[in-house]
């Protein structure tokens, strides 16, 4: 708690109320705590109340076949692991892991605790600036100091930009296996990849995995849990604030010979610079 500790000492310092936005706490809060029987949730709120402090919690909440599509292609980007889309959602809906998204299981502690104020909020682009959503669930209603983003944050590299990143995983994983494991290997193939993805303007074409059949998956897995959620928090269906996806596949593989000449071709060039600083 040391860190906590010394972000609440300046806290109070400056008169100020500390903010943490950090998307693993969603996942770590109702995890077992290593000292003792209870959750991390509740060894966490034993220790703001020795300091005379309260937890405002606030999420943003996707429906779970935008969620997993975006956090796919940032895995992928990120040569994380080498599964299609298909198998990834289907390893989520059995355990989890990192990619959990069943918030009544994520947040039912946090709801059900009377020393936690939780706030969610539907992650909606109709909906208007999540910043300025945020900052109103805070109580911080005037946005007019706040600068404006000169430049997307994390932008998807469109399908082109999976379809290399997928090319080159597997062949790391599989020709190199040192490479694999080398972060900074790593992190140059993403930074090029995401550099041509932004000039050839990739995003304009992004990558959509879901289908019928995977929709109807995650509607059997998550369906009735996030409808006794919204209940709970919104007082409606699930389907009254984030409205039936209608799938769109990507293309899955290069649509000429020529497409797949040049990608294939940057595909190679990007693993070679990787593989430079993987041995340097």
């Amino acid at each position: 708690m040391q860190p906590w500790q010394k972000l609440l000492d300046r806290a109070e310092r400056k008169k100020l109320r500390p903010l943490i936005s950090e998307e693993v706490l969603s996942l770590l809060l109702g995890q077992p705590s290593r000292s003792n029987n209870s959750s991390i949730l509740s060894c966490f709120l034993d220790f703001l109340d020795q300091r005379g402090f309260q937890l405002k919690l606030v999420g943003f909440l996707r429906d779970q076949p935008d969620y997993l599509n975006s956090r796919y292609t940032q895995l992928i980007k990120r040569l994380y692991f080498t599964r299609s889309f298909e198998s990834y959602v289907a390893q989520v809906m059995r355990s989890s892991g990192e990619s959990a998204c069943d918030f009544e299981e994520l947040f039912g502690e946090a709801l059900d605790c009377d020393r936690v104020h939780c706030t969610f909020i539907p992650f909606l682009s109709a909906e208007g600036d999540p910043c300025e959503r945020l900052l109103s669930a805070l109580g911080l209603v005037d946005c007019a100091g706040l600068m404006p983003l000169t430049q997307r944050i994390n932008p998807q590299p469109g399908w082109k930009g999976v379809w290399i990143a997928l090319r080159i995983a597997r062949k790391l994983r599989q020709n190199h296996p040192q490479a694999w494991r080398n972060a900074a290997c790593k992190a140059r193939i993403r930074q090029s990849l995401e550099a041509i993805a932004l000039k050839e303007g990739w995003q304009n074409e992004p990558f959509q995995g879901l289908d019928e059949q995977v929709l109807c998956s995650l509607e059997n897995r998550y369906g009735a849990s996030n409808d006794r959620f919204a209940q709970r928090v919104w007082g409606c269906s699930w389907r009254d604030v984030f409205h039936r996806p209608m799938p769109q596949l990507s293309p899955i593989r290069p649509r000429s010979q020529g497409e797949r000449h040049q990608l294939v071709a940057l595909s190679e060039r990007l693993l070679a610079e990787g593989l430079r600083v993987q041995r340097r």
